[in-house]
């Protein structure tokens, strides 16, 4: 019976690029090794599937190994940014995101002033289908572009997160566009976050944690503002934790 995977789970990826090598002759050379075989399961993987979120994970662990054939990897996914599909158009977002946000464990130097000319073109590639991602009316795409656009600190790059926070089709991107927001660490934000703070809304919770991390003291009379006029008791009683962390410092 013929059947076909549509998505392949961390493990399984591990377990059957594994079981491969043990049953065939290993293909291991002077230049190649096992996170390249493994990375070439990957790569076949998103050939006949489509990128997903496995493989954006896969990619997230594989760490320096993964960032050395960004290329080719790139390359690879960026054709499914205008996919019909949703889930194929959030994976491709995952897998940049990936990306977009990594930073290696040891560097000398500036990596991101290193690799801007790198990291400038993933936003040339995801910045122009804005438009296609709204129209597609899908909640993982939201919350897939939030992460993205949480490593990308530019105002476009605001405005978007702001769209994915009022969209009614962001249920669950919400909350993690008004985080990613807070990644940017942009004291000015501050005024365009406090109304989604202060709102009747299960998103509300998490942002006084993300004013006090992203923004420190400036943070404070936010928090004043959000312990005395938050909608939710839940709310108010986050902004006295993190008042009460600044305030103690």
């Amino acid at each position: 019976m013929k059947t076909r995977m549509n998505a392949i789970s961390v493990k399984r990826l591990l377990l059957c690029c594994i079981l491969g090598m043990a049953t065939t002759v290993s293909s291991f050379s002077a230049d190649t090794n096992l996170w390249d075989e493994l990375l070439n399961v990957v790569v076949t993987h998103i050939k006949r599937d489509g990128p997903d979120a496995d493989a954006a994970q896969f990619i997230s662990m594989a760490h320096d190994h993964a960032w050395a054939r960004r290329t080719e990897t790139v390359k690879l996914v960026v054709p499914f940014l205008s996919d019909r599909t949703p889930d194929k158009v959030a994976g491709a977002i995952e897998v940049l995101y990936r990306f977009r946000g990594y930073r290696p464990l040891q560097y000398i130097g500036d990596f991101a002033s290193d690799n801007a000319a790198f990291f400038a073109d993933l936003d040339k590639q995801v910045y122009p289908n804005f438009d296609r991602f709204r129209e597609l009316k899908s909640d993982r795409v939201y919350h897939a572009l939030a992460l993205y656009l949480g490593m990308s600190r530019t105002p476009q790059a605001k405005r978007e997160l702001l769209e994915i926070a009022r969209s009614p089709f962001a249920a669950g991107a919400k909350e993690q566009a008004l985080i990613c927001l807070a990644w940017h660490r942009d004291p000015s934000n501050m005024d365009s976050l406090l109304p989604f703070m202060l709102e009747d809304s299960p998103a509300a919770r998490s942002l006084p944690y993300h004013f006090r991390n992203s923004y420190g003291d400036a943070a404070l009379p936010y928090l004043r503002k959000a312990l005395t006029e938050a909608k939710t008791e839940a709310t108010r009683r986050e902004a006295e934790k993190e008042l009460k962390l600044l305030e103690h410092k």
